[in-house]
């Protein structure tokens, strides 16, 4: 079965008119600053993220040590998988986490929210989810990650440019986010019927489970239909 979900436009066009209005007018302006900030500076967002290194190195995370906000817990890294692993055009991909309080002495401190790849201008190309022995982080269902979506928060994590740009996409990009943990869940519930969830969650042979196609220019046209943009 294929990882990669096709959302219908009506329905994309009506998440958006019911996401909150003011964050999405407020992303759509800080994503146009930081496309022309690079455009004057002919420095893009890989550059911020890689930083001072000489080479880039595949399966190495950027920045070393993941970027973490102290305060709200969230972080995030940048890597990228073999060439023969990635996706057509793809450079690499970042990986958001929430963080879990609460974990249990043993348990993983942390939830995969979503993933998003970009290219080599680092404009996004798709958003997945990965299967649980990807990221070695605690399962949550659906409903805990958007929730924990809806409290993204990376105002303190560094570097700041990029934290900026990513929290952002998160919310350009809810709809197609959201549908995809949520069709996440779908598959992963559908396995579970027949299979001990240890299995289930650690199955080398699933990384990818569920994806969809995204485009920054498409994704404004769709806020302007929306009334948004």
């Amino acid at each position: 079965m294929s990882s990669l979900i096709r959302i219908p436009r009506a329905a994309l066009l009506e998440d958006l008119r019911r996401s909150p209005r003011q964050a999405l007018d407020d992303s759509v302006q800080a994503t146009l600053r930081h496309l022309q900030h690079s455009a004057r500076g002919g420095r893009g967002l890989l550059a911020d993220v890689l930083g001072r290194q000489t080479a880039f190195s595949e399966w190495e995370h950027y920045p070393h040590g993941d970027a973490r906000d102290g305060r709200s817990g969230y972080r995030f890294y940048y890597h990228a998988h073999a060439a023969s692993q990635r996706a057509a055009g793809e450079h690499g991909h970042f990986h958001v986490f929430a963080p879990r309080p609460r974990a249990a002495a043993g348990e993983a401190g942390h939830a995969h929210l979503f993933a998003l790849s970009v290219d080599d201008r680092g404009w996004p190309m798709r958003v997945f989810t990965t299967n649980r022995w990807v990221t070695a982080e605690h399962w949550e269902n659906a409903r805990w990650i958007l929730q924990a979506l809806r409290r993204l928060d990376l105002a303190q994590a560094r570097p700041r440019r990029v934290a900026d740009w990513l929290q952002h996409m998160a919310c350009l990009f809810a709809p197609q986010i959201r549908e995809v943990v949520r069709q996440r869940d779908r598959r992963i519930d559908q396995r579970l019927l027949r299979q001990p969830a240890s299995r289930v969650l650690e199955d080398r042979r699933t990384h990818i489970v569920s994806q969809c196609r995204v485009d920054l220019g498409w994704q404004f046209r769709l806020l302007q239909d929306a009334g948004v943009a």
